[in-house]
């Protein structure tokens, strides 16, 4: 087996075991995860208009904000591609992901700095837990 066949199998089987790991405590991590979120977007547009700052679990958040679709979030989406900041996450984004839209026209999809090294871990899980 080369080096790199070595190395690609010792990162996929750590990679599998963390994710093992991550999933016996799925549900505590990922109300961590949301009140962080919720906390880092409270001062943005979105944030006020569904009062983030007095989320503080789960179900307020539930309460708070409803299911939506692209149709719903256009208008915050509209003001981003407008040049404003601070409208869905903190700051600009850095690109848009343009879909295909194939049942109601073509999205955009603000891709922020602070997204993008979770897009990127989430791709290299997928390949490496795959291989695993």
């Amino acid at each position: 087996m080369s080096i790199k066949k070595i190395i690609i199998s010792k990162a996929a089987t750590f990679t599998a075991r963390r994710i093992s790991a991550w999933s016996k405590r799925a549900v505590k991590d990922q109300n961590k995860i949301l009140l962080s979120l919720v906390s880092t977007a409270a001062d943005t547009q979105f944030g006020q208009d569904h009062h983030f700052s007095k989320i503080t679990n789960y179900e307020e958040f539930k309460a708070a904000i409803p299911i939506r679709d692209y149709e719903d979030l256009k208008p915050y989406i509209d003001k981003i591609i407008d040049g404003g900041a601070d409208i869905l996450w903190p700051g600009k984004p850095k690109y848009f992901a343009k879909t295909s839209g194939t049942t109601s026209g073509i999205k955009y999809i603000p891709i922020t700095p602070d997204s993008i090294p979770n897009h990127i871990a989430t791709a290299r899980n997928a390949m490496l837990n795959y291989i695993h």
